[in-house]
């Protein structure tokens, strides 16, 4: 029997925060009073500010003709991740509900505010809430899986261009180095790119004893001496030997 769907209880209102925008009056006591009667924990604010906080459950906030250019400005930066808004509105006419989609609204509740009209949406707005949340979880895990697959992809082609193992093998090969490591797929991937990356920019980084050598035989940059060719490129090589022609140097002894 599958598990039924935890239905929303007024009891989940408990300690939601809320947030609302309404001028310190009357109105905006009682609707104080309300909230808190209902178990929520509300903050009084005014005026309205350029932006919504993210630590809040629910906003309401009024929504006047008279304060439009403040509400237009709030709704350009109210997006899925901001709380649910509901919206109070006195009159129903354009440019009331013009707010009202700007602010992408998940209720209105009329004026003057009604204890049963606001414990509905209240519901209303805390499950919108927690879908969202479940949403952009969801997004994130896709987006947490793609990459962790992009990454094992990229080992597996380094493995069979660069160490050369069969390209049927190297998946196999990797759940058993990272099970003897005991370390996760992704942390090994990630692992076989940087030392292959390494390698690669050792090997494309040009060698800096040779630019030495030629320093130090007296030629200038960009022009190759007799002198400097041949010292530089026995100290590249390792070689203890000078040329014939420092013979006398070395007969006599260390200078």
């Amino acid at each position: 029997m599958s598990k039924a769907r935890n239905m929303p209880k007024i009891s989940d209102l408990k300690g939601m925060k809320v947030l609302v925008f309404l001028p310190p009056e009357e109105e905006a006591q009682e609707l104080v009073s309300h909230l808190i009667r209902i178990g929520c924990l509300p903050q009084l604010s005014w005026p309205v500010p350029q932006a919504l906080p993210l630590d809040v459950d629910v906003v309401i906030t009024t929504v006047d003709t008279d304060i439009r250019a403040e509400l237009l400005a709030l709704a350009e930066h109210v997006d899925d991740r901001h709380p649910p808004i509901i919206a109070l509105a006195g009159y129903e006419d354009p440019a009331t509900l013009q707010i009202v989609l700007g602010l992408r609204a998940a209720a209105v509740i009329e004026r003057p505010v009604k204890p049963f009209g606001l414990l509905t949406n209240l519901l209303i707005a805390r499950d919108i809430r927690q879908r969202r949340q479940a949403h952009a979880q969801r997004i994130a895990e896709v987006e947490r899986r793609h990459l962790s697959l992009s990454v094992v992809q990229l080992a597996k082609i380094l493995l069979t261009r660069i160490e050369g193992l069969p390209p049927e093998q190297t998946h196999r090969h990797l759940q058993k180095t990272a099970m003897n490591r005991r370390c996760s797929l992704e942390v090994l991937a990630e692992e076989i790119i940087a030392r292959h990356l390494g390698t690669a920019l050792a090997e494309t980084t040009p060698p800096a004893a040779g630019l030495r050598g030629t320093r130090q035989g007296g030629s200038g940059p960009g022009v190759s001496g007799e002198g400097s060719s041949e010292e530089g490129s026995g100290r590249d090589r390792g070689i203890g030997e000078r040329p014939e022609r420092d013979g006398p140097m070395q007969r006599g002894g260390p200078v």
